[in-house]
């Protein structure tokens, strides 16, 4: 069974990629402002969280993502858990080693972490041009 056509891939990736530069700006965002107001220390700490919710964003993506337009709906249901299952493994640890560094400011990356997730939203609720709504009962 054919789950999804070239476009419908080629439309997620470009979502994906929207959804990892809006984690990356509003991250640089809140560096930018924890730099302003509490200094380097801060800054960095908040670009290692922001760091952390994008590259665990970029690998739930690429998980989901890396398959072509024939891939069966098992096929794409088991990478999505998969994906999800590194991700959250991923996380974890990363958030454990930077909680355990003294050189690291646990509010600036914990809010910096959680901010990225607006970059989901960022991404999804932007306008794409280059969607086109599937109409019912035609096939590629």
């Amino acid at each position: 069974m054919r789950f999804s056509s070239e476009l419908a891939l080629r439309n997620g990736r470009r979502q994906a990629i929207g959804v990892v530069i809006g984690q990356l700006v509003i991250g640089c965002a809140i560096a930018a402002g924890c730099l302003g107001v509490w200094g380097v220390r801060a800054a960095g700490s908040a670009l290692l969280g922001a760091a952390i919710g994008v590259a665990a964003t970029a690998l739930m993506a690429f998980a989901v993502l890396r398959h072509g337009p024939d891939t069966s709906a098992m096929r794409l249901a088991s990478s999505l858990l998969t994906g999800w299952l590194v991700k959250i493994g991923f996380t974890l640890a990363l958030l454990v080693v930077a909680f355990r560094s003294p050189q690291v400011d646990a509010v600036p990356l914990l809010g910096a972490y959680i901010a990225t997730f607006l970059g989901y939203w960022l991404g999804a609720a932007r306008e794409d041009k280059h969607m086109i709504e599937p109409t019912v009962g035609v096939t590629d």
